[in-house]
């Protein structure tokens, strides 16, 4: 922003250097318009100056944020897990994402016993709602 009071300053030398004479009505209205310009100008000069304090202050609010989010919900990029216990013996068995295919395809083995565990995705016809085939 520097650049448009340096331009103001330069228009009030040239002004100064051709001697306006500000009683004349073209002269105090050349004088006043140069003033404003100059003014304008120191203005949008200390709102840039502001704008880009306060920019600098949201990147490192934004750091303080990622960083919070990062010790309350943990790494971002941590899978959820799941758990399932299987029907033969009872062991609990965590799972991400990333075992979807492997239960989908019905090739998920219980590592503590080597039982097949099947999922029932079917909804229950007896209005039970416990998922069993009981009509």
């Amino acid at each position: 922003m520097s650049e448009l009071t340096n331009r103001a300053s330069y228009l009030t030398g040239l002004a100064d250097g051709l001697k306006l004479d500000t009683e004349k009505p073209e002269g105090k209205l050349i004088d006043e318009m140069l003033k404003l310009i100059s003014e304008m100008a120191e203005a949008l000069e200390a709102i840039d100056d502001e704008q880009a304090f306060v920019a600098d202050k949201l990147d490192e609010m934004e750091e303080v944020i990622d960083i919070i989010g990062e010790n309350v919900f943990g790494d971002d990029e941590d899978d959820d897990v799941y758990t399932l216990v299987c029907d033969k013996c009872g062991a609990e068995i965590d799972f991400t994402e990333d075992d979807l295919d492997e239960l989908a395809s019905g090739e998920f083995v219980c590592p503590e016993c080597g039982a097949e565990i099947e999922l029932n995705f079917d909804e229950c016809d007896c209005g039970c709602d416990c998922g069993c085939d009981c009509d």
